[in-house]
């Protein structure tokens, strides 16, 4: 991976997995909103390299859908089904099975006997996960614990409430078919400094997990059948005439332990503006390194990283808060109600003078579950919980002899928002650091 992150340093969406064949993984995120009524389609594409332990059983390629009302359905292919581009001189492209991706749109051909339901175990797994994330944050503000045996007295109580809360979407096994263009595409503003989004993070080679972004913002048209197995009727077409997308990607050889992520480009009235917000543990090296053994490294080498990219497009113009920019966190809050409801709220200023607020809710526990790559157990498991109906509040101005000068102000109903892990430790050490 690190000899492919530096021949791709310029092309970040192209695949880097030619030289790994264990301990890797590498994912597609296509995002698709129709016009009409606002309905969101995702597609995730990619392939899971799993360390030599598990290698026959569980290295594979896929291809996930996310929709609104469903859980997410996962079709399963061999690793000899995926190809893709991975020369800087190549158009991008990702083919899994007869699923064909590129810059210029989608192509879906996913048969419902590919299809992965998840077992019972894994589900309560699954929700074991999210339970325990969300009592750590529900008890991280309480003043009402003298000692930790109380504390858990309380949080299972807590379990009991959180759970009434937790959905589990229908399981519908179906083939999909349809193909979506794209044009009009908004990528990432790079340059020599910034080779990426990862900024002069992206000259480190040997990240544990490295993060890319195809386009910000684009149009998308065409239409997705979803045909029921039972009765090869179609009981769902999409219509994405003159919708809007979304395109991110993700590498390396694990994901973050504890992460929020939030995307949006569907705000009610500024129309092509678009958020990427992502805040994770972000170890420079990986935590099995032997480097991470000595203490002093160890929290040199891991600390919270933000990218916080906003492009707003009335003026198409890309405003950056992430870490490399020197950007100051004036706020950064996470608040949980043992009814579910989350709260992140952040405050973030540049040295130019711009100020971003953003503000975030959902009800946990009814998004859609999610398989990811956890290299401790070498295998893709359900842990992440991703909600398609998330508000997110954005406002974006600039102080000029303290006249506040805003330049947008506007909603998004439904956004992306995923909360991962220890999240509170994540906001305690930016509170310490300002």
């Amino acid at each position: 991976m690190a000899f492919s992150n530096i021949k791709l340093l310029y092309h970040p969406e192209h695949y880097h997995g030619d030289d790994d064949k264990e301990n890797f993984f590498e994912g597609w995120y296509f995002k698709t909103v129709s016009n009409d009524d606002n309905k969101t389609f995702i597609v995730i594409v990619g392939i899971y390299h799993a360390p030599t332990r598990n290698k026959g059983n569980e290295s594979h390629a896929f291809v996930m859908i996310l929709l609104s009302g469903f859980d997410c359905l996962y079709y399963r292919y061999e690793i000899n089904e995926f190809e893709t581009s991975s020369s800087a001189d190549m158009e991008f492209y990702v083919r899994v099975g007869n699923n064909k991706f590129q810059k210029s749109g989608i192509t879906l051909d996913l048969s419902s006997s590919r299809l992965i339901k998840p077992t019972d175990k894994e589900y309560e797994e699954y929700i074991d996960f999210l339970v325990k994330d969300w009592i750590n944050i529900i008890n991280f503000k309480s003043s009402n614990y003298s000692n930790a045996e109380s504390q858990v007295v309380v949080s299972s109580t807590m379990k009991q409430n959180l759970l009434k809360n937790i959905i589990h979407p229908q399981f519908v096994s179906c083939s999909i078919h349809g193909h979506i263009s794209f044009d009009k595409m908004v990528p990432f503003p790079a340059t020599y400094v910034y080779p990426s989004v990862m900024g002069p993070f992206a000259y480190i080679p040997f990240l544990e997990c490295n993060h890319g972004v195809l386009s910000m913002n684009h149009r998308s048209n065409g239409n997705i059948e979803l045909i029921n197995e039972e009765n090869e009727d179609c009981f769902q077409k999409i219509n994405f005439e003159n919708g809007y997308g979304y395109i991110e990607k993700d590498w390396g050889t694990n994901f973050p332990q504890s992460y929020i992520w939030a995307q949006t480009n569907n705000f009610m009235n500024d129309e092509g503006s678009s958020l990427l917000f992502s805040i994770a543990d972000f170890p420079i090296i990986s935590p099995d390194n032997l480097l991470n053994k000595i203490s002093f490294l160890k929290k040199s080498f891991s600390n919270p990283g933000r990218l916080i990219i906003f492009y707003h497009g009335s003026t198409n113009i890309t405003y950056n808060f992430s870490t490399y920019t020197l950007s100051f966190v004036r706020e950064f809050n996470i608040e949980m109600d043992n009814f579910s409801m989350q709260h992140i709220n952040i405050h973030i200023s540049n040295i130019q003078g711009f100020h971003l607020k953003i503000n975030i809710k959902r009800r946990a526990g009814r998004g859609i579950p999610l398989r990811a790559p956890v290299k401790q157990l070498g295998k893709m498991i359900l842990r992440v919980e991703e909600s398609l109906d998330a508000v997110i509040s954005v406002k974006l101005w600039r102080d000029n002899n303290d006249i506040e000068s805003v330049s947008f102000h506007d909603k998004s109903i439904n956004a992306g928002l995923e909360v991962v892990g220890d999240v509170m430790g994540l906001a305690k050490r930016y509170q310490n650091s300002n």
